[in-house]
């Protein structure tokens, strides 16, 4: 009798336990299901920090299961390269998303996403090259003396609508500033004046006789400070914001003129200033000396402020 009641007890408990094991198992598989639902959605909703976390949770509930650890790192391959993109490292960008593309079995919209990010990154790096190439043409333009040429050329990449998107906003900064200093050479106006730490404004106005080019190597050789002619006949044809040419007053300094040598000693002060000269023509350096001349500033306050 006593055998009998001890294998019905036996029973209940081995019921008991399986029952438990059977409920715990279908309330696990229970969980994982609505993890892995959950992370479709957000997914769908474009929230991939939440879509990551609910893949994880679903790992807790099945830790050797492929499909959730497969969605999981194309999930996270594809918020490393949205941070890559987001921070204009489009290369590392465009190897993540064609991660994510390339992942067999993974989440379809994650993989139409990822393709249409790496077609918008092959647009971008193709206006960069070809935004560069004109910006870099009309650098050396810009650095032969040809100014209203050089702005020509800035004005092709200007016209571009793309220019304007946040992917170039430090080609079109760079442009605009080239852009600028060729309307100050080829109108010889100065840069807007400012309070500044007052200094001698005679500094540019005595020469030195005794200077001599040969012994600077950032410093180049004196030359006619007025336009050519054909500069002249390109800056009256030119149809843009640039129709100027250089006048007598703008290659004074309080009604006398700027000397050869006060060109020179300009250069050696604004190569001093870590600006190389030699890109800049005597009509430049002229507008330095006047620009400092108007702020009473040295020529190396004045270059260090404004270049």
């Amino acid at each position: 009798m006593k055998k009998w009641i001890w294998v019905v007890i036996t029973i209940i408990i081995a019921g008991s336990v399986g029952g438990y094991a059977y409920a715990r198992h279908s309330q696990n598989e229970k969980l994982y299901a609505q993890a892995m639902q959950r992370a479709s959605l957000q997914i769908s909703n474009e929230n991939y920090p939440s879509a990551e976390t609910s893949f994880t949770n679903a790992l807790k509930r099945k830790p050797s299961d492929t499909k959730a650890s497969r969605l999981l790192n194309q999930t996270q391959s594809f918020i490393a390269a949205n941070e890559s993109f987001d921070n204009q490292q489009f290369g590392t960008a465009k190897d993540n998303y064609q991660s994510v593309a390339n992942t067999k079995k993974g989440n379809e919209q994650l993989k139409d996403r990822a393709q249409t990010r790496i077609d918008t990154i092959k647009t971008i790096q193709g206006n960069m090259k070809t935004y560069n190439k004109l910006y870099d043409q009309a650098l050396n333009e810009s650095g032969e003396g040809k100014y209203v040429q050089s702005n020509s050329t800035l004005d092709k990449l200007f016209a571009d609508k793309s220019i304007k998107q946040t992917y170039y906003t430090s080609i079109l900064t760079k442009a605009k500033k080239l852009q600028k200093q060729n309307n100050n050479a080829i109108s010889g106006s100065t840069f807007d004046s400012g309070s500044s730490t007052a200094s001698s404004s005679n500094d540019f106005e005595q020469s030195n006789s005794n200077q001599n080019t040969t012994n600077n190597p950032n410093v180049s050789s004196s030359s006619s400070a007025s336009l050519t002619s054909s500069e002249k006949k390109a800056a009256n044809d030119y149809k843009g914001s640039n129709e100027y040419t250089v006048t007598k007053k703008d290659k004074e300094v309080n009604g006398k003129p700027i000397t050869d040598n006060q060109i020179t000693k300009a250069r050696q002060e604004i190569s001093a200033a870590g600006v190389d000269s030699n890109a800049m023509s005597d009509q430049d350096v002229r507008n330095v000396i006047k620009g400092a001349h108007t702020n009473h500033q040295t020529i190396q306050q004045y270059v260090k402020e404004k270049y």
